[in-house]
Formats: structure tokens, sequence, C-alpha cells
């Protein structure tokens, strides 16, 4: 009698939640057992070989109906409504998006490997593309992982390496089979598996699908971009499972390629590859005492995996590129006196407080680098996670130009014409980063800006119409360089920036085209295209920006423990 009231629940509960058995999605006609063959194959129902679909509870059913919405970017209905049925029909990754025991954190790991070089063979390649393009994006998306993971790769030219990149199509004895052009791309293997399967860490792609490098103008336009796919599958080659968030490359659905939004990771990605390599010691540490906020220069890989389940690769010759010296007149030394971007800091780094907790004075992009000011100190990055080496360093001797009395800037940011404009009180003043210019220092008045502004909270040179922007509490001004006049109607009230705070500390717009907003431990994530702060934010500076360990009482208390 108990085995009846389910098979009825289920029953009445699939016309509730189903809506109707059939429902028209593009042209195609999907039923609720479509529906539910998908959320078993991507692990949001446990397949019972359909012995157990009777024990479905209403709540239960749901539940996993709205998480599955949620890995998709929709709304969360919790029934099987029409952009649900759109949803089971767009490409994607084969990986499933629930991992059993594997949901602890909003970034989902699996486990890395146990060292920092990892060696990788392209076993064959798409005709639509070329060995060359394959490779040369292979090793694009390695490099963008292996950036915050301190990890280095090596292409070899047989099958015993960690990684085996390949190309298949239907059932190529995996226990994956493709499925032809659309809805599975591609999937790939975790790490930990390879010592029971001996495919851990490979990928491999549907030779089915219309294989492009967009960006390139490699194969058709409106066809599958082959980067974006091969670094969203090299995260789980790396331990990366799917994420929820849609600015994630770890997102499990296709996104094309958008020549005006930058691929770059997503903090979630980063934290990811923070907590499966930098905040963990692996048997290649030994040979490299680095620090993890320092530039991570490995040697050459040796170690490999023997993998005799793949067949032998023929290598071919390797272009190799030789450096000259001719015509350099000028010495090291000389060069360092007059560019400030070659000063030696003389500040030792452990001599400074606290910056992990963020607070800044002011953070510029100048020069293709970023600079983080806080009290008389400044930090200097040429990549996110990667203080330069002797810094930070007195703001004194970065710019010895500026007054001896100037002992912390408020703002910063780098001019159209590559000047450098510093801002501290109630004056700017502009330099070419050697010498001071335009008889500095000059009053904000010449900005536009009241005779009665004290000082100002952040400045940045808004990529998207390259306008100043100027920060101070709830307001900001827009400022014309081209005609140097502030803009009518300025200021305006900070809610014209969706999402981004009042008092800010620092904005700048990063070399990723992206433009970020401080504010005490935090920032923000600006979308540039939709004008208003991503999804993710906001997010915590030390961990993403500075390399520093992440403090799980302080995520607590600034996140909560969801």
């Amino acid at each position: 009698m108990s085995n009846m009231r389910y098979v009825l629940a289920f029953a009445v509960f699939s016309c509730c939640i189903f809506r109707s058995n059939f429902l028209p999605t593009s042209g195609e006609r999907k039923s609720s057992s479509d529906v539910l063959d998908f959320m078993k194959k991507f692990g949001y129902v446990v397949d019972e070989g359909g012995e157990a679909e009777a024990l479905y509870t209403e709540e239960g059913l749901k539940s996993s109906i709205m998480t599955m919405q949620k890995f998709g970017g929709i709304e969360q209905t919790g029934i099987i409504d029409n952009a649900t049925l759109k949803l089971i029909t767009s490409p994607r990754c084969g990986v499933p998006d629930i991992i059993a025991n594997n949901r602890k954190k909003r970034f989902a790991l699996i486990g890395g490997w146990n060292k920092r070089n990892i060696t990788y063979f392209i076993s064959n390649y798409s005709p639509k593309l070329g060995e060359e393009v394959v490779a040369n994006n292979i090793q694009k998306a390695l490099d963008l992982w292996g950036s915050y993971g301190r990890l280095t790769f090596t292409r070899v030219y047989n099958q015993y390496a960690d990684i085996i990149v390949a190309f298949a199509t239907g059932d190529h004895g995996d226990g994956n089979p493709f499925d032809g052009p659309g809805l599975i791309l591609a999937h790939a293997f975790f790490p930990q598996n390879s010592e029971s399967t001996g495919i851990g860490g490979d990928i491999h792609f549907d030779n089915d699908e219309d294989w492009a490098d967009i960006p390139n103008h490699v194969g058709n336009k409106e066809g599958t971009d082959f980067f974006s796919v091969a670094l969203h599958e090299l995260g789980h080659s790396l331990g990366l499972s799917h994420s929820s968030i849609e600015s994630s490359i770890m997102f499990p659905y296709y996104t094309a390629y958008d020549p005006d939004k930058p691929i770059a990771l997503d903090y979630d990605d980063i934290m990811g590859m923070y907590h499966l390599y930098i905040s963990k010691t692996v048997p290649d540490d030994k040979y490299n005492q680095n620090s993890p906020t320092e530039a991570y220069y490995p040697t050459t890989g040796t170690e490999s995996t023997t993998r005799s389940d793949h067949p032998t690769y023929w290598p071919t010759t390797t272009n190799r590129v030789t450096v000259s010296y001719d015509g350099d007149v000028e010495t090291v030394d000389v060069h360092k006196e007059h560019e400030w971007q070659h000063l030696t800091p003389r500040t030792k780094p452990s001599s400074i407080g606290h910056i992990c907790n963020g607070h800044f004075d002011a953070v510029a992009t100048l020069r293709g680098e970023l600079f983080i000011f806080k009290d008389k100190y400044i930090w200097r990055l040429r990549e996110r996670g990667q203080i330069l080496r002797g810094y930070p360093t007195k703001i004194r001797d970065m710019f010895p130009f500026l007054p001896k009395d100037v002992n912390k800037i408020d703002a910063a940011y780098e001019r159209g014409d590559g000047n450098i404009i510093f801002f501290a009180g109630k004056q700017f003043w502009v330099s070419d980063g050697t010498r001071l210019l335009e008889n500095s220092p000059r009053p904000l008045t010449d900005y536009g800006l009241p005779d009665n502004l004290e000082n100002i909270d952040a400045v940045q040179l808004w990529g998207l119409n390259h306008k100043v922007y100027i920060y101070k509490n709830d307001r900001f001004w827009r400022y014309n360089e081209t005609s140097k006049t502030m803009d009518q109607g300025y200021p305006m009230h900070m809610d014209r920036w969706p999402g981004v705070p009042h008092n800010l500390d620092a904005a700048t717009t990063w070399i990723d085209g992206i433009t970020y907003f401080f504010k005490d431990e935090l920032f923000w994530k600006f979308d540039n295209e939709w004008i208003r702060a991503s999804g993710s934010s906001p997010l915590p500076v030390g961990p993403l920006w500075l390399g520093c360990k992440e403090d799980p009482d302080e995520i607590v208390r600034l996140f909560g423990s969801d």
C-alpha cells in the first residue's frame, strides 16, 4: 500500500511539475521522461535504472529542478517550463553538474594534481582547425589556469603525458558517447581518476562539432569557439567541477564568443585554483621556495604517468626563438636612474603592516601594471595575485618627484596621453613618470570640481567612453579630457552605478578591460556591457588581488556561512 502511495504521488506530481507530458521548444517536443533522463545524466537525481522514479517526493524533485535551473542561470521556478526545456537542449559540457558529496563550497573541487609541472599530449586534432590552432589554444588555456595555480605545462609527443587531448565521435570507448553536432560539446576527466581508469585529466572533444578559432578567423564565425570550450574542460582536468555562477569559466553551458568581453577567470575559478594548488604544498615545492605572492617560474616538467592505453604519436619539429641583445647601448643601471618602472624598492615587505584586509587609499592601472596605495606605501603587480619582488616600498622611493609632504595618495589614474595624475587633498600632480609637468601641483577646481571639496575618494578613466569619473561620498562627476571641461548635469548620485557602493576607496579599469571598485575589504566587478555590478560581487580583496591566504572566519564574517 505504501508503494502505491509513492506511485500516485509521483504521477500527480508529474502533472504539476511538468505541466503536461509534452511541451514545445525550438520546434521540438520534449517529454517529461527526457527531462528526467537529463537530470539523471547530470547528477540531479540518482539513476536507479528506472526502479526508483516512484520514490521521488514532490519536494525533493522540485528542489532538484530548481538546482538544475540554478546551474543553467534561469529562473528557479521548480517546474519544467519553456525556459527549462530550452536549457536541456542547449550546448554544454558533458561532465555532471552535481558530484555526490562535493558541494561544500560555491566553487566545487574534486582534487588536483600533486605536482606543479604537468605534461600534455595532443593525440589528434580536428581537420576544421588543424594541429597548430589546436596546440596554440590548448597552451593558451593552460597558461591562463596555470597563472592562478603556480603551474607549468609542457607539451610532449607520446601517450605517457598527464593530460591527453583527443577528438572523437559517437561511442569512443570511455563510456560517455558523443551525440553528434550540438548538445554535448566535450567532456573531461578529473585528475584523481587516473590510477583506476587510466584517463584521469584527459579531454575529449566531439569531432562532429563545427569547431572554430573565432578570434583568429579560423573556421565558421558562427561555429563553436574552441578556446572557450578548451578553457572550461581544462578546468576539469585540473580538478574543478561546475559552478552555477554564469560569469565563471566553469559554468556548464556554452557561451558564444564575444569580442567585447575578454575571457577571464572569475572569482569562483580563481578561488578553486587557490584551494587546489596555492593553499597546499606539493613535492615540486621543495625545489621552488618562492613566496605565494611572487611570480613563479618553475623549470620544465619531467614527471609523467605511465599511460600505455593511448596510441604513440610521432613528434614534429619544434620552432625555437633566438634572443639577440645587439643594439642595446644603455646599461641596466643607467636605465634605472631615469625610468620609474625599473626602480628597485628599498623597503623590505616584512616591515609593512597588513595589506590583505584591503582599505586601500588608491588603486591605479599605470603602464599596464597595477599600483595599490595604502598609507605611505605602494604595492605593484603585473598579474593578479603576484606582487612583484621587493614590494611594498614607500611612495617617495617609487615617485621621488612628488613633494615630501605628500604622505598618502587619495587617487590616481593614467591619462589618455600616457601621463599620470596623482590626487592628494585639494591638489593634483601631473607626471610623465620621471618629472612633474603642467605647473604641478594644480587645484581640484581645474577639473571643474567645487572649491569647497577637500579631497576625492576615487578616480578612473572609464574604457567604455574614455571619460574621467571622479567619486566623493555618494556623488560622482564626469570630466571630458578632450574638451577639458566637466560634463553638464554633474555631480550625479552613485545610484547611477547599479550595485556599486557609496564612499569608495578606489576604482580602476584593469588590463582585462573590466572596471573594479574597491571599498574596505571588498571589491565589485562591474559589467561594462550590462552597466551593473556582476552577480558574483562583492568579493574579498586579499585572496584574489594579492594572493593572500583565505581566512575562513573572515569569509563567514563577510558573507555568512552559506
